[in-house]
């Protein structure tokens, strides 16, 4: 990116830690309301992972809901104040995963597999973008070696700075070597427009 003229900036996030919980609290708490008919349907077929995170939505209280809010309204500010308007950021930029893709535990096929701590280091960089509404790109810049599951760097904008994200996406593309995925099932659509 620095080659392509970007000026990277360090920044450093306060409370993520918490701002990290609030959207837990949050999806937790969507997931306990939207599905609570199928939840106490003894024929409908959830995953116990899905009853789960169902049940810790429903405990979920009021006053963490609104601590949750409050939560979510500093990051706002602070996204927005902070890095967009006074340090005039275009796009903030991580790694799409934080983690490598984990291998599922074994026995898992026909339960599922719930450790929240490998939800936790894989989404780490996701919850910001869907906790405050701010629009991310990810584009696709390798695969893993051992995996050949693709690798994906995101950036992080202000509302409606869509249009500038999609440049910072088309530039990184451009300045780079296209390699087909390591897959004889792999068919690429944009191939022809590229």
């Amino acid at each position: 990116m620095e080659s392509l003229g970007a000026e990277l900036v360090n920044i450093t996030i306060p409370h993520l830690l918490e701002i990290h919980l609030a959207h837990g609290i949050r999806i937790l708490t969507e997931f306990g309301s939207v599905w609570e008919g199928e939840f106490f349907d003894p024929d409908f077929n959830m995953e116990s992972n899905t009853q789960i995170s169902i049940a810790l939505g429903r405990t979920v209280t009021a006053a963490e809901i609104l601590s949750a809010g409050k939560l979510r309204t500093y990051a706002m500010h602070k996204f927005t104040r902070d890095y967009f308007d006074e340090q005039k950021l275009d796009a903030i930029v991580s790694p799409m995963l934080g983690d490598k893709v984990p291998k599922p535990a074994s026995g898992y096929r026909g339960y599922g597999e719930s450790d929240m701590r490998k939800v936790y280091r894989s989404m780490r960089f996701v919850p910001l973008a869907n906790l405050l509404g701010l629009p991310g790109l990810s584009v696709p810049v390798g695969y893993e070696k051992e995996t050949n599951l693709p690798i994906g760097f995101q950036f992080l904008g202000d509302a409606w700075s869509e249009h500038k994200l999609i440049r910072l996406g088309v530039c990184l593309e451009r300045s780079m070597a296209r390699r087909r995925p390591p897959s004889e099932n792999f068919y690429d659509t944009l191939e022809k427009f590229l």
